[in-house]
């Protein structure tokens, strides 16, 4: 037929052109909903070099947006008022600050009523010992505000059954507070080493008796193995966890992006659904694009496949490091159920 035309993007045969060129439909409502949207695409192997094609388009939007921008493509159209919706790690950075914000003034309320807690001589930080007495309540605040955080951050889990949250934020809520206690560890000390925070406010000196040994632990017999177990417990998850993590040396936005990578896998005894499953890889998915956006437009990476891969790494460690916990804590919770006041918080990391 005397019409018919080949696509400049994707090579698919048209019998039409759009935008004033020879481009198909699909490229062309492709293009102007690129351009209406402002979304900015990675290409997947980061060099602008694919060619895969399936069913005649190029899978990498990267390299099909840069092509018709190659040929001249341009969209003139009136552009709709749109307010370009928050990616994922914009909605985490977002989230993770007011969580902190909202943490450290219920910390304080907490630490100043107990009046115990000394404080801490820092530049620009105001830090206080932990103390036995307040650790759970302070948790609890980590766990409540938490719950809040994960609902703004991710909101697409709205969808789902409240369980099916709660089981997912309870799968999540133990390597979140993993994550940010080494993370601010190494941000605010420069190292994790002698001091580890505990939350915003508190953090624990290593090198000090701890705290219970010398209280009510002294009327069981199994105090001692305990304490043992706790410290070795700490020394293990530090062999596994910090060579890596030292590795990786994070910036604040891989941290962001291993807060989302931290769901990606779950130790849920019951499962999940699919659905729940298909939104956390979207999230997954847009938080690898983003990251992959930074290095190339910011870090001006070509080649990020060695600091991509550590992060990875970094995060299949996490979850090691989270079952080790878990296994512990409920040797914990077995053998000295009297002295966790709190049944919230058992319930949260059983």
């Amino acid at each position: 037929c005397s019409n018919t035309r080949q696509c400049l993007v994707c090579a698919t045969i048209t019998t039409s052109g759009h935008l004033g060129m020879d481009i198909c439909r699909s490229c062309s409502v492709f293009f102007k909903r690129a351009k209406i949207s402002g979304r900015r695409y990675p290409c997947r192997r980061g060099d602008r070099q694919c060619h895969n094609f399936n069913d005649g388009k190029l899978t990498c939007r990267g390299c099909r947006f840069a092509k018709c921008v190659a040929i001249g493509m341009q969209y003139d159209g009136p552009l709709r008022a749109r307010r370009k919706p928050a990616s994922i790690l914009q909605r985490t950075m977002a989230e993770s600050k007011a969580f902190i914000k909202i943490r450290r003034e219920q910390e304080l309320k907490v630490i100043l009523r107990h009046g115990g807690h000394a404080r801490y001589s820092h530049t620009k930080q105001e830090l206080y010992y932990a103390h036995w007495d307040t650790s759970q309540e302070i948790y609890r605040i980590f766990i409540t505000e938490g719950y809040t955080f994960f609902k703004k951050a991710f909101p697409a889990f709205a969808e789902l059954h409240v369980r099916e949250q709660e089981s997912i934020f309870k799968d999540y809520i133990a390597k979140m507070s993993m994550i940010e206690g080494y993370y601010r560890t190494s941000q605010i000390f420069g190292e994790v080493k002698k001091y580890v925070m505990c939350s915003v406010l508190t953090f624990q000196d290593r090198d000090l008796p701890i705290e219970w040994e010398y209280e009510d632990m002294e009327q069981n017999e199994n105090a001692s193995f305990l304490i043992s177990s706790a410290r070795t417990q700490i020394e293990e998850q530090d062999a596994v966890f910090l060579p890596m993590f030292n590795k990786c040396m994070l910036t604040e936005r891989e941290f962001q992006v291993l807060v989302v990578l931290a769901m990606s896998e779950q130790d849920i005894p019951c499962g999940i659904s699919e659905q729940a499953q298909e939104m956390i890889d979207r999230y997954r998915h847009e938080a690898l694009e983003d990251l992959q956006l930074y290095y190339r437009d910011e870090l001006g990476l070509r080649d990020f496949s060695t600091r991509l891969g550590n992060l990875m790494s970094l995060n299949h460690v996490l979850q090691e490091c989270k079952s080790r916990f878990k296994i512990f804590f409920r040797f914990y919770a077995t053998l000295f159920d009297v002295f966790i006041t709190d049944k919230f918080i058992k319930d949260f990391l059983l």
